[in-house]
């Protein structure tokens, strides 16, 4: 089977085609639609082929191209004049895909002669399914795309993106799957008023089906489809697998919602001279999956499956606006104060599983008209205005998103403010100065948008409204809170340089201390102390108490200012009391770990306290002197014992 591994190439250009969210208008919004200008310079009669009976031509005055393409079609659904213009022409890319694969079919009969009888078939079938799936996915017919974006009004932007194909070329499984008619969008009418992200698409999944196992059927080796209908049968006689897909509507989304009266404190593990008071919260989060059903089927059997014993002490059921909730409750408290309440219910054709019980009741609400939800609040009803909201997918982010993402920003400068106040070197405050420009601390740049994609008679068209320059609309949001990550890191150039710096100095230290164990071990018979006081016995020899501090280690740098005796290494407890001389000359004498002042321990005490700055390598010193930094997974790799 690894032969056909390049047939994953075609799958994944599908879904990125179809998961989109590009859709075509309908026929009255297209008769909308300005017609350009006409060119300024009269075009030049040429020769060219007959298009399509159905496509758009071009208008009078303006120039058609000497080979066929989609561009006055694909155009009529763009805004021209905008901040940004983009058309592609695929046809003459499908036809040199078309002649690639007459060459490659070419190829493969040409080496058959020298292939045996196994692998001819094996190649012979893997180029048949490459072709067929070209042929029958449905890219093959894609004519072109395009997009724009126009500034309707400051910082409101108008977009549009077309997949396009021509409307007698509609029969591949890509323009089957996406949905048919443009229908209302059933979701909005379930949407809290704190939702913050929604997706919902229709997806024929039972097309896909019956598309996949006919392709697998008409293409695969007789192995293979043996297998594969092996292994349906085993799946419809366990849970029906058939009879539930075919159960199921067509359309699948989910939601997110965030609670901004509830702000929940992230433990995160800080340094020990951060800020009193530095914290990241975030508000908290739900999340709800929705699938649309055609019947009962599904609920059914997941109600069956629910019957377990071990559930049923945490599983309870009750009723709201006439709807049975199944909600489980966690036998233990969470390690965050979080709502965390999975409830299952039903509700008119779609089952809804929800992160908590209240999220549950927010969307029944919604649903029985208790509650306006996101449909009545003010950011809505702007990215709605003038938008055409029947089609087949909806998506829809709130500027809210943006701003919760951008308290990383906030605490990333707070960190790297902290960090730079303590470092002498003036670039540090230099590049941090430079990173604010480009920071959201308070969410200002954060953005919204709500799109809506429609699958039409020429392919798929989706509009959306956006309040930022949408080249890529949630670009800026990815940004916005990266500039906070990076500030965290404070100057990843001037971290990394010093902390390569630092670790040589620390392997230095380990080197001082073997020669100063060495000078004791020489006084003493050749033994090296024993394991409860070598810090003790070594640090006359030393003279210096940094010396046994990691630069890195500011914790313990602190204690040694103080007066107060401690270590940034550990010896290995086995070789404690040994006679140097005698030691295998790769066995680990000492290494960097938090175990204090006189501190040993063997592998298992190196891996549990692994310093926080130490990974992804620790420093270590050998019997024969010699020094390394071994990564944290290869400890266990080194030698322990003598």
């Amino acid at each position: 089977m690894k032969k056909y591994s390049d047939l994953f190439v075609f799958p994944l250009l599908l879904s990125l085609l179809g998961c989109g969210g590009e859709t075509t208008t309908t026929e009255e919004e297209s008769a909308s639609i300005t017609t350009p200008p006409t060119a300024s310079v009269k075009p030049t009669p040429v020769a060219s082929s007959p298009l399509p009976t159905s496509s758009v031509s071009a208008p009078v005055g303006q120039q058609q191209a000497a080979t066929q393409n989609s561009f006055w079609a694909v155009n009529q659904h763009l805004d021209q004049g905008g901040t940004f213009y983009l058309y592609l022409s695929s046809e003459q890319l499908m036809s040199k895909m078309d002649n690639f694969m007459e060459t490659m079919g070419g190829l493969v009969d040409a080496a058959g002669q020298e292939l045996g009888e196994e692998e001819q078939q094996m190649a012979t079938a893997g180029m048949d399914m490459v072709r067929t799936f070209f042929e029958q996915s449905g890219i093959r017919d894609i004519s072109g795309m395009g997009m724009s974006s126009f500034e309707a009004e400051k910082d409101f932007h108008r977009n549009s993106m077309v997949v396009h194909h021509y409307p007698e070329r509609k029969d591949g499984l890509l323009w089957k799957v996406m949905g048919a008619q443009p229908h209302e969008q059933q979701i909005l009418k379930m949407l809290p008023t704190d939702t913050v992200l929604s997706v919902q698409a229709d997806l024929d999944a039972v097309a896909a089906f019956d598309w996949m196992r006919k392709f697998i059927t008409d293409t695969a080796p007789p192995e293979a489809v043996a297998e594969m209908a092996k292994g349906l049968a085993q799946m419809n006689q366990a849970i029906k697998f058939e009879d539930l897909l075919r159960s199921t509507g067509g359309e699948l989304g989910f939601l997110v919602t965030l609670n901004e009266q509830n702000q929940i404190p992230v433990p995160l593990p800080l340094p020990p001279d951060a800020l009193q008071g530095l914290q990241l919260t975030f508000s908290e989060p739900g999340l709800a999956l929705v699938l649309k059903v055609k019947d009962q089927q599904l609920m059914t059997m997941i109600s069956q499956l629910m019957q377990n014993p071990e559930m049923a002490p945490m599983l309870k059921q009750s009723v709201e606006n006439g709807i049975t909730m199944h909600t489980l409750t966690p036998p233990e408290e969470l390690p965050v104060p979080i709502d965390l309440t999975p409830t299952l219910m039903q509700t008119g054709d779609y089952i809804v599983l929800t992160s908590s019980q209240k999220l549950a009741k927010d969307i029944l609400a919604v649903q029985s008209g208790k509650s306006e939800g996101l449909a009545g609040t003010e950011e809505f009803k702007r990215l709605a205005n003038g938008l055409n909201l029947q089609g087949n997918q909806l998506h829809f982010m709130s500027s809210r998103l943006g701003k919760e993402y951008s308290k990383l920003s906030k605490f990333g400068l707070a960190m790297a403010e902290m960090q730079a106040a303590n470092d002498p070197d003036p670039q540090a405050k230099q590049v941090l100065d430079l990173a604010k420009k480009f920071m959201d601390v308070d969410g200002s740049k954060a953005s919204g948008q709500l799109t809506v994609m429609q699958v039409t008679a020429e392919g798929m068209v989706m509009k959306s409204q956006s309040t930022s320059d949408p080249i890529g609309a949630t670009v800026p949001l990815l940004l916005v809170g990266g500039g906070g990550i990076a500030a965290s890191m404070l100057l990843p150039a001037l971290a990394s340089a010093k902390s390569k710096a630092n670790a040589v100095k620390s392997q230095n230290n380990l080197r001082q201390l073997y020669f100063g164990l060495s000078g004791v071990a020489a006084n003493n018979d050749g033994q090296l102390p024993t394991a409860d006081k070598w810090c003790d016995v070594l640090l006359p020899e030393i003279g210096a108490p940094i010396v046994f501090v990691s630069p890195l280690d500011s914790f313990t740098l602190d204690l040694i200012n103080k007066g107060e005796k401690a270590s940034s290494y550990a010896m290995n407890a086995a070789v404690a009391g040994k006679s140097l001389d005698e030691l295998n000359p790769k066995t680990i004498l000492l290494f960097e770990a938090d175990l204090g002042w006189n501190g040993t321990g063997g592998l298992k005490e190196a891996e549990e306290n692994i310093p926080f700055y130490v990974t992804p390598s620790m420093p270590v010193v050998f019997a024969d002197g010699s020094s390394a930094h071994v990564p944290v997974g290869d400890l266990r790799l080194m030698r322990w014992t003598p």
